[in-house]
Order: structure tokens, then sequence, then C-alpha cells
């Protein structure tokens, strides 16, 4: 049996997620960038697997299928994603980025990592690998327990 959690560790996880959002919008807005992060998330799927559908993009972010839609419509107006009709299923359209999509994907990803150097960068080596491994324990024990 696990012992309570502390109740320092959720604050304490609150704070570094909340730091970390605004740094990472800091930086967007610093380099122009009208994006939020959660929009970040959304290229980087989208840039690391061309061709999903909006369906699977809702699943993999876990967001329903209007507010992807909505999301993006917003990124087909400025320019960053297109659509094509999926040629195995004309109901259904596959996504993918467009050139500037791929170069403001990039700018993005630079900004996110920056930010994330800077935050952990009291840590060696080691004890990144072992907070990423914790965490991710955590969420694998959490994953296991949700009904299917």
């Amino acid at each position: 049996m696990v012992g309570p959690v502390t109740s320092d560790l959720p604050k304490t996880l609150m704070e570094v997620f909340d730091h970390l959002r605004a740094r990472v919008q800091d930086g967007l807005c610093a380099e122009g960038l009208d994006l939020t992060p959660p929009d970040i998330c959304l290229l980087e799927l989208i840039g690391s697997a061309a061709g999903l559908s909006l369906q699977d993009v809702g699943r993999q972010m876990s967001r329903d299928k209007a507010l992807i839609t909505r999301k993006i419509r917003e990124m087909e107006d400025r320019g960053l994603v297109r659509r094509e009709r999926n040629p195995n299923d004309q109901r259904s359209f596959r996504l993918f980025l467009t050139d500037n999509g791929k170069v403001i994907d990039r700018q993005a990803r630079a900004i996110l990592a920056r930010t994330h150097d800077n935050l952990f960068a009291t840590l060696d080596a080691e004890e990144k690998a072992t907070v990423a491994r914790l965490l991710k324990r955590c969420l694998a024990a959490q994953t296991a327990e949700e009904p299917a």
C-alpha cells in the first residue's frame, strides 16, 4: 500500500506547471508568435505524425472533436495547417503542417526547450532522469487503473 501524498507535492507540481506555462507564453509573445502552449502541442502532434485525422488528434490530446475542429480551422486561417481528404475515407480529412506551420513549429519547440532547460538547469542529468522516471511511473499507475 502506498502512503498518503504529502500536501506540498500537488501544490509544487501545479506551481511547476503554472511556471512553465507562463514562461512558454512569455517566450511566444517575445518572438511575436500568437500561440498558446496548447497550440504548440497541437502543432507538434500534427508535425510529428503527419496525416492524422481530426478524431486521432482529439483522442491523442484528450479533447472533443468540436474543440479540435475549431482549433484546426483557426490554424488553417493562419496558414499553419492544411487538410487533405483521406483517400481511404472521403468523409474524413488528414492534417498536415504547411511550410509556414513547420517554421512556427520549430520556433515554438525551441522556446519550449529553452524554457525547460532554464527550469531544470540546477539538476544534473541523473536527477533529471530520476524526476522523469518517477513521474512516468505515477502516470503509468494511473493509466493501468483507468477503466477500459
